[in-house]
């Protein structure tokens, strides 16, 4: 096609190439008799004759014009100019998605914000029964304040109208295409979800889901798994592998069910993501600051409130400092008088607690060594040794042992609640999907030579729970667990696989001894339901 660029075409003024699409060319004109800069888009001479590709160009107009959405450019008009297609669009100044990241990929909440973007633009084609079928980053402008349109509707089917093919042309781009499209099977909104899922991948990682030649791309994109992004970019948190492994599943009906549903699953695992990360943040300052309360003082609090602030443990700290100081003063007291009773050939021996850094490691799941039920011991006695591997683990995230300051309830009654109160939400939302799997405790687990009982149990959890919104479960409720006398403590999130259950505990900082994957469930064994970094 000869360039109109210099060349007075109709009413417009043609100024310059903007680009070139498998659909025409594009370029910044002025319309004479509006007074205004516009977008053209032309078909180029060697398909101008060809009836089917005239069609589906008068059919971008149609389509694209109808949508009265913020995130699809306005159409302005449409026609024939000496025997030449054209679609006169607004003027959008900005650079494609794909131009974007080209040379780094973006950062997770601006990735997440365009591709929400996109599925507005998206959602709004489907309810009048379009179908884009070419989402690609090619197709995505973004304006120099992030403002996202999608952009070449000139592939656009509507439900019902005549199903266009033509020879030598394959509609879409192989990168982006869903399985069904390949199988020359019906196509539907579930297969712009899938290419929109494709988009937010590379804008993530900067690269597409999967590269090669045709016959590569198109086997990939039948059988193989979907990519992790976080895998390839670590920046990226393991809680969107999940969101992309659905919105990529081979299966239309296995994806979301809009565009807009896509979005915001991306927009809450990246939420939760950021959650963590400050609580984590948050639990070290107060950890490491000399001045931070006493553990036994830590309000009991769920995953909700996990947010909590220095302010809230001022005046307990000062009474706690004021009371250990009366302790304190009575004891030398005491002391003095014993000292002074027992005379010179008399030696008081006081003995402390022994200090230590117990390193968790699963229960063995194999036969168990006895079969019960759980019983707290009523008496004082030798704490059994734990039944976990004997070996000792090399940790690098060694865990403190939770302090045994009293409290008004029974450590195993509060236990006993915690776990009744979060067995639904588990079956609901955990249950038979991978999860990191943080703490399994009972009574007499001796770790590190220090024996462990049910409050310190209680307060780790509790811990685990303010920090990372942390579940409990009662291993003797679930089928995966051959021990049936644990409390065992989860991270509220689920994967599709055990890599991503296992990457969320590495980039947690957790070793193998600390975070483990595992798979809950009332229905399976626990053969293959436990993985290791």
């Amino acid at each position: 096609m000869k360039s109109l660029v210099g060349v007075t075409f109709g009413k417009y003024e043609v100024k310059t190439l903007l680009g070139k699409g498998g659909m025409g060319e594009v370029y910044e004109a002025y319309d004479t008799d509006k007074g205004r800069s516009v977008a053209l888009k032309v078909l180029p001479d060697e398909y101008a004759a060809d009836e089917t590709f005239r069609t589906r160009f008068l059919r971008e107009s149609r389509a694209a014009a109808v949508l009265q959405e913020p995130h699809v450019i306005p159409i302005h008009d449409w026609g024939e100019i000496d025997r030449t297609l054209f679609i006169d669009m607004r003027l959008v100044r900005g650079r494609t998605l794909h131009d974007m990241v080209k040379t780094r990929a973006l950062k997770p909440q601006r990735a997440v914000d365009i591709v929400r973007q996109v599925a507005s633009a998206l959602d709004a084609a489907h309810k009048q029964g379009l179908i884009h079928r070419d989402v690609k980053p090619q197709n995505i402008i973004v304006t120099p304040d992030d403002f996202a349109y999608l952009v070449d509707f000139g592939i656009a089917e509507a439900r019902g109208d005549t199903h266009l093919t033509m020879a030598g042309y394959q509609i879409g781009s192989f990168a982006y295409m869903a399985p069904e499209r390949f199988r020359d099977e019906p196509t539907t909104l579930a297969t712009d979800i899938y290419s929109l899922t494709c988009v937010l991948y590379e804008a993530l990682t900067g690269k597409p889901p999967f590269s090669g030649g045709t016959e590569q791309l198109i086997a990939a994109h039948l059988s193989s798994d979907p990519p992790r992004p976080s895998a390839r970019n670590p920046r990226v948190p393991a809680s969107l592998d999940a969101v992309v492994a659905r919105g990529m599943a081979k299966h239309p009906d296995d994806r979301y069910g809009t565009a807009g549903a896509l979005a915001r699953a991306a927009k809450r695992a990246l939420d939760r993501s950021n959650q963590v990360e400050e609580a984590t943040k948050e639990h070290e300052h107060f950890r490491r600051r000399p001045d931070s309360p006493p553990k036994g003082l830590e309000p009991i609090s769920s995953s909700d409130d996990g947010d909590q602030r220095l302010e809230r443990y001022v005046l307990p700290t000062l009474v706690a400092v004021a009371a250990v100081l009366v302790v304190i003063v009575i004891v030398l007291v005491v002391a003095i008088a014993v000292d002074d009773k027992s005379g010179p050939g008399t030696t008081t021996t006081v003995a402390y607690p022994t200090s230590g850094y117990p390193t968790y490691q699963e229960p063995t799941y194999g036969t168990p060594t006895t079969t019960s039920t759980y019983q707290q011991p009523t008496s004082e006695t030798t704490p059994t040794q734990s039944t976990y591997p004997t070996a000792a683990p090399t940790t690098t995230r060694p865990m403190r042992i939770p302090s045994t300051t009293p409290a008004t309830q029974d450590p195993e009654q509060r236990l006993r609640q915690i776990a009744s109160g979060d067995r639904s939400y588990v079956a609901s939302r955990l249950a038979d999907l991978w999860v990191p799997q943080l703490s399994a405790k009972r009574y007499g687990t001796v770790e590190g030579g220090v024996p462990w009982d049910l409050r310190m149990a209680l307060n780790e959890h509790l811990q685990l729970r303010q920090t990372y919104g942390a579940r409990l479960l009662w291993s003797g409720n679930w089928s995966t667990f051959s021990e049936r006398n644990y409390w065992v403590t989860v991270a509220d999130i689920t994967f599709p696989t055990a890599d991503g259950a296992l990457m969320w505990c590495k980039n947690r900082g957790f070793d193998r001894d600390h975070c483990i994957a595992k798979i809950v469930s009332t229905t399976r064994g626990v053969a293959g339901s436990t993985e290791y970094n």
